[in-house]
């Protein structure tokens, strides 16, 4: 059965002007000048100090980390106009890496400022309390699905979770087809399985006609609803 709840339908009533004004307030608060990116740079370095949050203005970053012998874990993805690097005000040293997947723009402010800016008002604090919210809303929903999915399940859920997050971020084309930045080791590497099985499992969906990814742009076929189907016991009240 559909599900009919919207992200704005799971946001309380009663902070939904909260969240607009603290987001504005944080906004008018950082840089004036974007600080630009290439896609491979590091905006947070794994393991060293940092004292910035970021708004992501254009572009795709990833939260990752690198164990001892090269393999990665992609944690969460970053769209344009999130906001990224919030456990900086919590930490002093970051556990993971924030890296440009593609050329990208942001602003940034102080972790004492944005501190400042909360404690002044109570609108930034419950501002940047929602977006760990939603950072964390995140990483509950992979943690389910690299403990208990199989492949298709997860492949299935990460190419809607993003069809549903840029449709939210008002990216009109998004229902039916949006950009992916992101190779398949990339893709891999966010969930769980190698390039080789990420490769089989694509062709399946496009010989199944439910998606197909077309340089670096999916594409949803005629049969998407069967590719909605296999996502479902993965995702979470908005089909994220």
């Amino acid at each position: 059965m559909p599900n009919t709840l919207t992200e704005a339908s799971l946001t309380r009533p009663g902070i939904a002007a909260l969240l607009r004004r603290g987001r504005a307030e944080l906004l008018a608060g950082m840089s004036p000048t974007p600080q630009v990116l290439q896609r491979g740079d590091i905006l947070v370095q794994m393991e060293e100090p940092h004292e910035f949050v970021y708004a992501i203005e254009s572009g795709w970053l990833s939260r990752s980390r690198t164990v001892s012998d090269g393999r990665r874990q992609i944690i969460l993805l970053f769209l344009p106009r999130e906001v990224c690097g919030i456990k900086t005000i919590f930490m002093t040293h970051q556990p993971d890496a924030i890296e440009a997947l593609t050329p990208a723009s942001t602003r940034r402010i102080h972790y004492q400022e944005a501190c400042d800016l909360a404690a002044k008002d109570f609108a930034v604090a419950i501002y940047l309390a929602w977006q760990l919210a939603q950072d964390e809303r995140h990483l509950h929903n992979w943690n389910v699905r690299l403990g208990r999915a199989n492949g298709e399940e997860r492949l299935a859920a990460f190419l809607l979770e993003l069809r549903n997050r840029l449709a939210a971020l008002g990216v009109a084309s998004a229902g039916s087809r949006y950009g992916l930045p992101l190779t398949q080791q990339q893709i891999g590497d966010h969930i769980g399985l190698t390039t080789v099985h990420v490769g089989r499992l694509l062709r399946r969906f496009r010989e199944l006609e439910m998606v197909d990814i077309r340089s670096n742009e999916v594409v949803f076929l005629a049969n998407v609803r069967l590719l909605e189907e296999i996502a479902r016991p993965m995702q979470d009240l908005v089909g994220e």
